[in-house]
Protein backbone atom coordinates (compact mmCIF):
# COMPACT_ATOMS: atom_id res chain seq x y z
CA UNK A 1 0.00 0.00 0.00
CA UNK A 2 1.36 3.19 -1.00
CA UNK A 3 2.05 6.03 1.81
CA UNK A 4 -0.72 8.21 0.87
CA UNK A 5 -3.33 5.58 1.19
CA UNK A 6 -1.67 4.33 4.53
CA UNK A 7 -3.10 8.11 5.35
CA UNK A 8 -6.34 7.39 4.02
CA UNK A 9 -7.00 4.72 5.84
CA UNK A 10 -5.75 6.18 9.02
CA UNK A 11 -7.97 9.48 8.68
CA UNK A 12 -11.05 6.75 8.09
CA UNK A 13 -10.22 5.06 11.37
CA UNK A 14 -9.98 8.12 13.36
CA UNK A 15 -13.61 9.69 12.01
CA UNK A 16 -14.88 6.15 12.99
CA UNK A 17 -14.20 6.38 16.57
CA UNK A 18 -16.56 7.91 18.69
CA UNK A 19 -13.88 8.95 21.60
CA UNK A 20 -11.80 10.94 19.18
CA UNK A 21 -12.39 14.06 17.52
CA UNK A 22 -9.90 15.02 14.75
CA UNK A 23 -9.15 18.94 13.88
CA UNK A 24 -6.83 19.29 11.01
CA UNK A 25 -6.15 16.80 7.59
CA UNK A 26 -4.18 17.99 5.15
CA UNK A 27 -2.55 15.38 2.40
CA UNK A 28 -1.62 16.56 -0.55
CA UNK A 29 -0.30 14.81 -3.73
CA UNK A 30 3.53 14.21 -4.26
CA UNK A 31 5.99 17.25 -4.37
CA UNK A 32 6.58 19.14 -7.96
CA UNK A 33 9.43 17.13 -10.22
CA UNK A 34 11.50 20.98 -10.11
CA UNK A 35 11.48 20.25 -6.28
CA UNK A 36 12.53 17.11 -6.31
CA UNK A 37 15.31 18.18 -8.15
CA UNK A 38 15.95 21.01 -6.63
CA UNK A 39 16.79 18.16 -3.27
CA UNK A 40 19.60 16.12 -5.41
CA UNK A 41 21.07 18.89 -6.26
CA UNK A 42 21.25 19.82 -2.20
CA UNK A 43 21.86 16.54 -1.42
CA UNK A 44 18.79 15.08 0.06
CA UNK A 45 19.17 11.30 0.51
CA UNK A 46 17.28 9.66 -1.41
CA UNK A 47 14.64 7.63 0.47
CA UNK A 48 13.81 11.79 1.48
CA UNK A 49 13.05 12.21 -2.66
CA UNK A 50 11.65 8.43 -2.71
CA UNK A 51 9.01 9.38 -0.10
CA UNK A 52 8.11 13.18 -1.84
CA UNK A 53 7.27 11.16 -5.00
CA UNK A 54 3.96 9.84 -3.68
CA UNK A 55 3.12 12.69 -0.78
CA UNK A 56 4.10 15.81 -0.25
CA UNK A 57 3.23 16.45 3.22
CA UNK A 58 0.91 14.88 5.73
CA UNK A 59 -0.81 17.23 8.44
CA UNK A 60 -2.61 15.74 10.83
CA UNK A 61 -4.44 16.66 14.58
CA UNK A 62 -6.45 14.66 17.23
CA UNK A 63 -7.93 14.72 20.17
CA UNK A 64 -9.32 12.33 22.63
CA UNK A 65 -13.02 13.67 23.75
CA UNK A 66 -13.72 14.11 27.54
CA UNK A 67 -10.02 12.98 28.12
CA UNK A 68 -8.57 12.78 31.67
CA UNK A 69 -5.47 14.78 30.74
CA UNK A 70 -5.17 17.36 27.66
CA UNK A 71 -2.32 16.19 25.97
CA UNK A 72 -4.06 12.92 25.10
CA UNK A 73 -4.14 14.18 21.54
CA UNK A 74 -2.18 13.13 17.97
CA UNK A 75 0.05 15.65 15.95
CA UNK A 76 1.48 14.81 12.92
CA UNK A 77 3.25 17.35 10.32
CA UNK A 78 5.24 16.23 7.94
CA UNK A 79 6.56 19.20 5.51
CA UNK A 80 6.20 19.90 2.02
CA UNK A 81 9.37 19.37 0.37
CA UNK A 82 9.58 23.27 -0.78
CA UNK A 83 9.33 23.97 2.93
CA UNK A 84 11.78 21.34 3.79
CA UNK A 85 14.43 22.42 1.53
CA UNK A 86 13.99 25.99 3.04
CA UNK A 87 17.27 27.82 5.05
CA UNK A 88 16.43 26.73 8.67
CA UNK A 89 18.94 29.06 10.39
CA UNK A 90 17.44 30.89 13.16
CA UNK A 91 14.96 27.48 13.64
CA UNK A 92 17.74 24.67 13.37
CA UNK A 93 21.00 26.20 14.23
CA UNK A 94 22.07 29.93 14.44
CA UNK A 95 24.43 32.32 13.09
CA UNK A 96 27.67 31.37 16.24
CA UNK A 97 27.20 27.94 14.77
CA UNK A 98 30.65 26.71 14.29
CA UNK A 99 30.24 26.35 9.82
CA UNK A 100 31.57 22.77 9.72
CA UNK A 101 28.81 21.85 12.56
CA UNK A 102 26.53 19.12 11.07
CA UNK A 103 23.27 20.47 12.77
CA UNK A 104 23.59 23.15 9.55
CA UNK A 105 22.67 20.27 7.32
CA UNK A 106 19.53 18.74 9.42
CA UNK A 107 16.26 19.48 7.74
CA UNK A 108 13.44 18.79 9.59
CA UNK A 109 11.15 16.41 8.17
CA UNK A 110 8.17 15.64 10.65
CA UNK A 111 7.62 19.30 12.58
CA UNK A 112 4.40 17.77 15.11
CA UNK A 113 5.10 20.74 17.70
CA UNK A 114 6.99 24.16 17.62
CA UNK A 115 9.16 22.68 20.90
CA UNK A 116 10.71 19.46 18.05
CA UNK A 117 10.84 17.92 15.19
CA UNK A 118 11.93 15.10 13.25
CA UNK A 119 14.58 15.10 10.62
CA UNK A 120 17.00 14.00 8.79
CA UNK A 121 20.90 15.06 7.89
CA UNK A 122 22.03 15.91 4.16
CA UNK A 123 25.77 15.13 5.15
CA UNK A 124 27.22 11.34 3.06
CA UNK A 125 28.52 11.00 6.66
CA UNK A 126 25.31 10.23 8.07
CA UNK A 127 23.26 7.02 7.62
CA UNK A 128 19.55 6.91 6.55
CA UNK A 129 18.41 7.30 10.13
CA UNK A 130 15.92 9.95 11.36
CA UNK A 131 16.59 11.90 14.51
CA UNK A 132 14.37 13.63 16.95
CA UNK A 133 15.46 17.18 17.85
CA UNK A 134 13.95 19.09 20.84
CA UNK A 135 16.03 21.92 19.67
CA UNK A 136 18.11 21.95 23.60
CA UNK A 137 20.18 18.84 23.16
CA UNK A 138 21.84 16.97 20.25
CA UNK A 139 19.60 15.16 17.68
CA UNK A 140 18.41 11.70 19.12
CA UNK A 141 18.96 8.82 16.93
CA UNK A 142 15.72 7.52 16.32
CA UNK A 143 17.14 4.25 14.21
CA UNK A 144 14.62 4.61 11.71
CA UNK A 145 14.84 5.38 7.98
CA UNK A 146 11.85 6.99 6.50
CA UNK A 147 9.65 3.96 5.53
CA UNK A 148 10.23 2.77 9.27
CA UNK A 149 9.37 5.71 10.62
CA UNK A 150 6.09 5.91 8.21
CA UNK A 151 5.03 2.65 9.52
CA UNK A 152 5.64 3.44 13.33
CA UNK A 153 3.77 6.99 13.02
CA UNK A 154 0.75 4.77 11.68
CA UNK A 155 0.98 2.22 14.26
CA UNK A 156 0.97 5.17 16.73
CA UNK A 157 -1.61 7.16 15.06
CA UNK A 158 0.38 9.99 15.49
CA UNK A 159 0.05 9.98 19.50
CA UNK A 160 1.76 13.24 20.86
CA UNK A 161 5.42 12.56 21.06
CA UNK A 162 5.24 8.64 20.70
CA UNK A 163 8.76 9.27 19.18
CA UNK A 164 10.11 9.29 23.06
CA UNK A 165 8.74 5.66 23.30
CA UNK A 166 12.01 5.00 20.86
CA UNK A 167 14.23 6.66 23.47
CA UNK A 168 12.68 4.04 25.51
CA UNK A 169 13.48 0.86 23.62
CA UNK A 170 17.20 1.99 22.84
CA UNK A 171 18.27 2.98 26.52
CA UNK A 172 15.93 1.22 28.21
CA UNK A 173 14.54 3.80 30.57
CA UNK A 174 11.43 5.25 31.08
CA UNK A 175 10.01 8.86 30.64
CA UNK A 176 6.30 10.30 31.12
CA UNK A 177 5.82 10.21 27.45
CA UNK A 178 6.39 6.86 27.23
CA UNK A 179 4.03 5.87 30.39
CA UNK A 180 1.43 8.17 29.05
CA UNK A 181 1.66 6.81 25.23
CA UNK A 182 0.99 3.30 27.31
CA UNK A 183 -1.39 4.14 29.26
CA UNK A 184 -4.17 5.75 26.93
CA UNK A 185 -2.75 3.77 23.07
CA UNK A 186 -5.03 0.86 24.82
CA UNK A 187 -7.99 3.04 25.73
CA UNK A 188 -8.27 4.57 22.51
CA UNK A 189 -7.35 1.62 20.46
CA UNK A 190 -8.54 -1.60 21.27
CA UNK A 191 -6.47 -3.84 18.69
CA UNK A 192 -3.07 -1.28 20.25
CA UNK A 193 -0.42 -3.46 22.08
CA UNK A 194 2.58 -2.09 23.53
CA UNK A 195 4.62 -5.14 23.08
CA UNK A 196 3.58 -5.72 19.49
CA UNK A 197 4.47 -1.97 19.32
CA UNK A 198 8.13 -2.54 20.90
CA UNK A 199 8.32 -5.61 18.14
CA UNK A 200 7.89 -3.70 15.30
CA UNK A 201 10.24 -1.28 16.15
CA UNK A 202 13.16 -3.56 17.07
CA UNK A 203 12.10 -5.07 13.49
CA UNK A 204 12.41 -1.80 11.49
CA UNK A 205 15.48 -0.64 13.87
CA UNK A 206 18.04 0.10 11.52
CA UNK A 207 20.95 -1.59 13.80
CA UNK A 208 21.52 -2.65 17.15
CA UNK A 209 23.38 0.28 18.30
Amino acid sequence: MKTREKFKTLLSELGGLGNIRVNTYRLTFYAPKRIRNRAREMGAPQQLISFYEDSDGFELDWEMLDAPDPDVLGKVGILSLADLLRNWENVVYFDDTEPDDPIRSFHPFDFFVDEACVGIYFEENFDNSLYLYDFKSEPFRLDLDIKGYIELLIASRGFLYWQDTIETFKLKTENPATNKFKTYMPQLFKDFSFDEFSSTYQHLRLSTR
